[in-house]
């Protein structure tokens, strides 16, 4: 059964939809995490008992921006598979799609930053930051105890 190319077009878009939804639903997510464990930063920096551990957060927020920049990333191949998929079926002559309604061509024009690249940056300097952070209370840790 042949499958028309309005209907492959339907999908692509639906794919395209959900891949994005996924990837909202990882944004989302890496925020909220954010957001507990600074809280638990601060409640660590609050306590006296927990304080000296304090570094113990930073250090698992970089693995927890690992864990979502790998999961972000592992998405991205949908997203693009939808986008060519759709700008292949646009670009098809027997389709007569006039150029100013073919909305898959239009997504990989290069106007500002892309999404990809834009998480990319953001999870490198989280990375560096909270490393940084990391070192910083550890080094003041060892020296409160010496």
């Amino acid at each position: 059964m042949a499958i028309t190319t309005e209907e492959r077009y339907k999908q692509m878009f639906s794919q395209l939809q959900f891949a994005s939804e996924i990837r909202l639903k990882i944004l989302t997510a890496w925020g909220a995490v954010y957001v507990a464990l600074a809280a638990t930063f601060v409640w660590f920096q609050s306590s006296g008992i927990w304080k000296p551990f304090s570094w113990v957060v930073p250090l698992l927020s970089v693995g927890i921006t690992l864990l979502f920049w790998v999961g972000d990333y592992r998405n991205r191949p949908a997203i693009g598979a939808a986008k060519d998929v759709g700008i292949a079926i646009e670009e098809d002559p027997t389709n007569n799609i006039p150029e100013k309604q073919r909305y898959f061509s239009r997504l990989n024009e290069d106007i500002g930053i892309r999404h990809g690249v834009a998480i990319n940056i953001f999870s490198v300097i989280m990375i560096v930051l909270l490393s940084v952070a990391t070192g910083y209370l550890l080094y003041c840790s060892a020296c409160k105890t010496a």
